[in-house]
């Protein structure tokens, strides 16, 4: 008697815990399998039927010969929990019940109206990323200054535009003030105007001075341990201007740089 006892005892404390583990072991039944898929062969019109059913008490279908009836029986037919878990999904109050019943997305199905919202859409970018890229098969070294990296964008609307640029000094001494510019040009190659970076700091030969990894980073509003916003030249217009509309690549250039002995480098010499 006592070991019979006990052998309920386990029985009851195992079922108690298949009950109350966490959603995610917990396994979905066959029925229920075989119900979503029949529900994701549905029309939409016979779909949009089985909605307005759930919504208005899901009672025994007087037929189980045509669609949606039959699937109306066969939901009916389901475990209560798995029941009750498909009529929330198509009451409007979507998915969790069915995960929590151990189904999965593409057991699910595809996101339907109207019982799944729509997808949210990204908002699109104020900014348009454009090529930066030096004007000459030469690279990124101009006057001991090397160009290690950089982007430029436009603001959609082209009342801005943006110019970064990470460097390193070459140059045996340390550079004080280094002029950049950074000149827009069209479709065709033909310059539109140019932002112009006047960036002072104390620059010792070798060590790299950054801005953001890549125009992603930017827009994310990371900031450096160096001060990444540094390195770059912003132009907004209080209006949208052509020039910024049409601009389709960015070049850049090396217009001046100055050293702490007094030397002075400009691209004449």
């Amino acid at each position: 008697m006592i070991r019979r006892a006990f052998g309920l005892l386990v029985a009851v404390a195992f079922i108690g815990a298949l009950l109350g583990a966490p959603l995610h072991v917990r396994a979905q039944s066959n029925a229920l399998v075989a119900v979503l898929s029949e529900m994701q062969g549905l029309s939409q019109s016979d779909f949009n039927s089985l909605v307005s059913w759930a919504k208005n008490g899901a009672q025994a279908p007087f037929s189980t010969f045509f669609q949606p009836y039959k699937t109306q029986a066969d939901i009916l037919a389901l475990g209560d929990k798995d029941q009750q878990a498909v009529i929330w999904w198509l009451t409007g109050n979507g998915r969790s019940a069915l995960y929590a019943r151990g189904a999965s997305d593409y057991q699910i199905g595809p996101r339907r109206s109207p019982v799944d919202k729509p997808a949210a859409t990204p908002t699109p970018s104020a900014w348009r990323e454009i090529p930066l890229a030096s004007a000459t098969l030469e690279g990124g070294v101009q006057g001991q200054i090397q160009i290690i990296g950089g982007f430029s964008a436009v603001k959609r609307d082209a009342t801005a535009a943006i110019a970064c640029v990470s460097f390193k000094n070459l140059a045996p001494m340390t550079a004080r003030r280094v002029i950049f510019e950074f000149p827009l040009l069209d479709s065709q190659g033909n310059s539109l105007g140019s932002l112009t970076l006047d960036r002072n700091g104390e620059f010792s030969s070798g060590v790299t001075i950054a801005t953001y990894d890549s125009f992603a980073a930017w827009q994310q509003g990371g900031i450096g341990p160096r001060g990444y916003a540094d390195n770059c030249i912003q132009k907004t217009l209080p209006t949208a201007a052509v020039p910024l509309l049409q601009a389709r690549t960015a070049s850049y250039r090396v217009m001046r740089v100055e050293y702490d002995n007094g030397t002075v480098w400009t691209p004449a010499g």
